[in-house]
């Protein structure tokens, strides 16, 4: 327990080191909390509860709840589906209620340690008390492709890792484009055979969106498996 809570420790104080290189403007924080279950030797069911902070940490941006399922069927390819619950604070409205559910497929590549992901994700995310427009739908599609590559560190459980993704609308009617790009970087830690750590930063550049603007998150999350 004391080791537990000392790595966990350093983790906490690198995530804090993390805070002077993302000074920003719109600086806001992530928090999760995720579980899991094998439901069948290849299929698994995780729920994760999640809480936002923008503006400097100076206000709420969401809380969200997920579940989701998914089925690997090799070492190679993992496919899924998922429901997401979402409490949004809108920055120009009052608090706003989405629904989202998305499908993915990801493709794994190891080598040397290293692993190289591919995911395709369609994603629908339905607003509560929107009206579709001649220039806004509701709900609107994306298909978002995130490259992932991490490494793992031989003996002390940290996995360091980086990637990329990219947001394609579906719908717009005003012209389908690349509107957002996500960049990430940090590192996945093992405390032991069932629970993990995670710490990161995330830029987010919105090319065009009504809601959001550029943003710096840094980013915290912990998983349980059962």
């Amino acid at each position: 327990m004391i080791n537990i809570l000392k790595k966990t420790g350093l983790l906490v104080t690198l995530f804090w080191s993390t805070f002077s290189f993302a000074q920003s403007d719109n600086l806001g924080m992530s928090a999760s909390v995720e579980i899991n279950k094998k439901i069948l030797p290849k299929l698994e069911a995780s729920l994760e509860e999640s809480f936002r902070l923008r503006d400097n940490f100076s206000e709420i941006d969401r809380f969200s709840t997920a579940l989701e399922l998914s089925y690997k069927f090799n070492s190679y390819l993992r496919v899924g589906g998922a429901y997401n619950l979402i409490n949004y604070n809108h920055p120009k409205k009052d608090w706003e209620v989405r629904h989202r559910y998305y499908f993915f497929a990801q493709g794994y590549y190891s080598f040397n340690r290293f692993t190289l992901s591919l995911r395709e994700r369609f994603q629908s995310t339905y607003r509560e008390g929107v009206s579709e427009t001649t220039t806004r739908s509701n709900p609107k599609l994306y298909l978002r492709s995130r490259i992932l590559l991490s490494y793992n560190i031989k003996g002390i459980g940290f996995e360091p890792y980086t990637s990329c993704e990219l947001y394609y609308t579906l719908n717009d009617k005003t012209g389908n484009s690349m509107n957002k790009i996500s960049y990430i970087l940090g590192t996945k830690y093992k405390i032991n055979k069932r629970n993990y750590l995670q710490i990161y930063y995330r830029y987010i550049n919105f090319n065009e969106d009504e809601d959001e603007e550029n943003r710096h998150i840094l980013g915290m999350g912990y998983s349980h498996k059962f």
